[in-house]
């Protein structure tokens, strides 16, 4: 039984902190229990303006003393931790029990989790069971794992799958990474119910979001395999490189061998290397024998002037207005000529040269040829700019399947660029794009279907595009997927998912996911109430952004710093500091 218990929930202060601190320990004074937990909260947490842990603990123990269930629970945990207290089990035992027989879940859990482990009291299995039992009961999301978890073993009881995967699937429901990504293991095995890849993957992903590092290799795995879910290796190379940065080794050596091979990523053996490196420090003895072979030596790496190496996009990439707005609109401009420097003769006869031989390279068939051709035309970088041409040579790469040159054929469509406007034709354009795993245009798919744009008007269908794009990295839809959550617009709403997209594309520097982020922060939506990170959030958007947006976070941080205690905003302008001297160093550097 893993031992821990959540803490209590902060209680909500009010504006003034001062008036609310005083009129707790009035309250407190005057025989109030609730009040006594709560000012004993506040005390040692430091939301009464300075961190004082004894006269906190003093307020636990009145509380205590006055029948408060989650004061003695509060104060059992301390005591089984020798936090701040003397470590004292057979105490934390009573304090758990007399809490529980109040109908507190956290302690019956925490007594069961004593019994299991003989601290404070003799190790009794049927009692650990029977008070784990009793939280899981009262909706305790940890206590029901346990249980599950004990059904599979048969800890304590016979072993019943079908119950352990009741259990599981009540803790998943309540949001349990662990649960969740136990009941997918279930489902991939068929461990208690019938075997079901889909349900597989569906468990897995929502561990995944949570950022359950085995959950984000099973779903990797499943993209990989194409079992309960359409085949996908860049979606694959995705999970298993999130996984893979948590220090999974399994993960890391399967995204080593994705380099080696790949798939869903461009062959490169160094980036082989370095992950398979990592696996093999861990002790993975298939990582330490790929080393150990050929494998790496014989993988070709891509000739960096081969049109697998990237070529440039045409037309130029939508920009991605920092617009608060859940749905932002994709603004695509125009872009000239570059200037181009005068060249040697003999430099202009191998920009010749090498343009001929790419123009027989199209003619002859390959798409990205035609597409380079295409780029060219349209940019006038290196041949005379002709749109019709660029046309031509984009909508030929297209037809091929070349998921850059479909997904620019959309952009021509969507805006008349060459062509006569048309949305609907714009849209199967991005839909073959986006089917390929084209993250622009997977993004562009959700905002169609956001927007009724060329294709019905279907929120449920927006959120399903954007989820594809934003696990492809694509800071937008990333964006755009947690404010869904955050409203339930098309998905359950899910305060935890909205902060974590929001994290996501907050760490891409994305202004306005650093500002929702920061506003999480500050009421405590989804992550725990922390108003340093927040104004570290909101303190980065205001960085990036300019005019009246600037100006609106600018107002956040000093609504922000007007609530921090003296502490708070040194912590701050610590934080601040730092990033200004290692900003400072990298510009040096």
């Amino acid at each position: 039984m893993p031992e821990h218990g959540p803490a209590p929930t902060e209680p909500p202060l009010t504006s003034s902190k001062s008036d609310r601190i005083l009129d707790l320990r009035a309250r407190a004074e005057a025989s109030d229990s609730a009040a006594a937990f709560n000012l004993g909260w506040c005390l040692a947490g430091g939301q009464a303006g300075g961190r004082d842990e004894g006269e906190g603990l003093a307020w636990y123990r009145k509380a205590a003393e006055r029948g408060h269930a989650l004061a003695q629970h509060r104060l059992g945990l301390l005591h089984a931790e020798g936090r701040h207290v003397p470590g004292d089990d057979e105490l934390a035992v009573t304090l758990f029990r007399t809490a529980a027989e109040q109908g507190l879940p956290e302690a019956a859990y925490m007594l069961g989790v004593m019994y299991a482990r003989g601290r404070g009291v003799a190790a009794d299995q049927a009692q650990a069971v029977a008070w784990c039992r009793r939280a899981a009961a009262q909706g305790h999301a940890e206590a029901q794992f346990t249980m599950g978890l004990m059904c599979a073993k048969g800890d304590g009881m016979p072993r019943d799958g079908w119950q352990a995967v009741s259990w599981c699937r009540k803790a998943a429901a309540l949001g349990h990474p662990e649960a969740q990504y136990t009941l997918g293991v279930m489902y991939a095995h068929g461990d208690g119910v019938i075997q079901d890849p889909a349900q597989a993957v569906t468990w897995y992903r929502q561990a995944a979001e949570q950022g359950h590092a085995q959950a984000q290799a099973g779903l990797a795995g499943a993209y990989a395999s194409g079992e309960g879910v359409a085949r996908d290796d860049g979606l694959a190379a995705v999970w298993f490189r999130r996984a893979a940065e948590q220090g999974l080794a399994s993960a890391q050596l399967a995204l080593g061998r994705l380099f080696i091979e790949g798939r869903g990523v461009l062959q490169d053996v160094r980036q082989a290397a370095v992950w398979l490196e990592r696996a093999a420090a861990q002790g993975n003895p298939d990582a330490q024998a790929q080393l150990a072979s050929s494998a790496l030596a014989s993988a070709q790496e891509p000739d960096p002037g081969s049109p697998t190496s990237g070529i440039g996009a045409w037309p130029p990439a939508p920009r991605e207005a920092p617009d608060i707005s859940p749905v932002p609109t994709i603004d695509v401009v125009e872009a000239g000529a570059p200037h181009e420097p005068e060249r040697e003769a003999g430099e202009s006869r191998g920009i010749c040269d090498a343009l001929a031989d790419l123009r027989r390279q199209a003619e002859a068939g390959d798409p990205r040829s035609q597409y380079r051709l295409a780029c060219i035309c349209a940019t006038g970088d290196g041949a005379a700019k002709d749109m019709a041409s660029a046309l031509k040579w984009c909508r030929q790469a297209a037809e091929q399947g070349l998921a850059e040159a479909e997904y620019n054929l959309g952009l021509c469509h969507a805006r008349g660029t060459g062509v006569a406007s048309d949305q609907s034709e714009a849209a199967s354009w991005f839909r073959r794009a986006a089917e390929r795993g084209h993250a622009a245009a997977l993004f562009e798919m959700g905002v169609r279907y956001a927007a009724g744009n060329g294709v019905p008007r279907d929120d449920r269908e927006a959120a399903d595009w954007y989820r594809k794009a934003a696990e492809r990295g694509h800071a937008s839809a990333q964006f755009n997927l947690a404010a869904r959550y955050g409203q339930g617009r098309g998905l359950d709403a899910n305060d935890g998912l909205a902060a974590w997209w929001y994290r996501q594309a907050a760490d891409q520097g994305h202004a306005p996911a650093q500002f929702n982020l920061g506003v999480r922060y500050a009421h405590g939506d989804g992550v725990a109430q922390d108003l340093v990170e927040a104004y570290w959030w909101v303190h980065l958007a205001a960085a990036r952004t300019s005019g009246t947006q600037q100006a609106r976070y600018s107002e956040a941080l000093e609504e922000l710093s007007t609530q921090m205690t003296p502490a708070q905003a040194e912590q701050r302008a610590q934080r601040i500091r730092q990033w200004s001297e290692d900003f400072e160093r990298r510009s040096r550097g």
